[in-house]
């Protein structure tokens, strides 16, 4: 857009002083004259384009990175989370334990939600690169964590952090240039139905997009 403005700008300038050498009867003028401008505006517009190249690559780089720290705390989320998982797990199936005893453990030990995650996706860059369907997708899995981040839930809680991981996965792989908008979905939906048989959801409605 900004070397189509330049262009505009130098060709309607080009134009007018073309006329005025042409009322003068400057034969020689005017020849010099229009190389000079076609080859100012050739390399105004290499210059434009080689910048704007330049400006795309380095977004590109800094969302991959970006999106790879946020890989790394949904999957420290998810560790976590699995290991309080399995700890509870272990306390109620030993009889020596009360439920108060456990329940005060839990209360104690919150499952983790991954804050910085929210900051990542609303970060300017990474709405601006962001593929639509994974944008939404993850706004749908953050609002769904939310719900569902208490141990009652925890098979469902966990089975969306999965369900993120794979989403940041597919998505990194795209800004790489690897892969194309269908597989991201694709892929994404046909993962998502493997996550269902994992962790059952116990009737938890959640948030979908289309």
């Amino acid at each position: 857009m900004n070397s189509t403005i330049i262009l505009i700008v130098l060709s309607v300038f080009s134009v007018l002083f073309l006329v005025i050498i042409r009322n003068k009867d400057s034969k020689s003028e005017t020849l010099s004259f229009i190389s000079t401008l076609i080859a100012t505006l050739v390399g105004v517009l290499l210059a434009v384009t080689l910048s704007n190249l330049e400006n795309q690559k380095k977004e590109r780089v800094d969302t991959i990175k970006l999106l790879n720290t946020a890989k790394n705390i949904l999957d420290g989320t998810y560790n976590y989370t699995n290991g309080l998982s399995n700890y509870i797990s272990e306390l109620e199936q030993d009889t020596i334990n009360t439920d108060s005893a456990i329940n005060i453990i839990k209360l104690n030990n919150p499952l983790p939600y991954p804050d910085l995650m929210e900051t990542i996706i609303s970060n300017e860059l990474i709405s601006k690169n962001l593929t639509e369907f994974s944008h939404n997708q993850m706004y749908n899995g953050l609002i769904n964590m939310k719900k569902v981040s208490n141990y009652n839930s925890v098979e469902t809680y966990k089975k969306i952090l999965k369900e993120q991981i794979l989403l940041l996965e597919l998505e990194i792989d795209y800004q790489k240039g690897n892969s194309n908008l269908d597989e991201i979905s694709n892929k994404f939906n046909s993962g998502r139905d493997e996550l269902e048989k994992l962790h059952p959801n116990n009737n938890i409605l959640e948030l979908e997009s289309n």
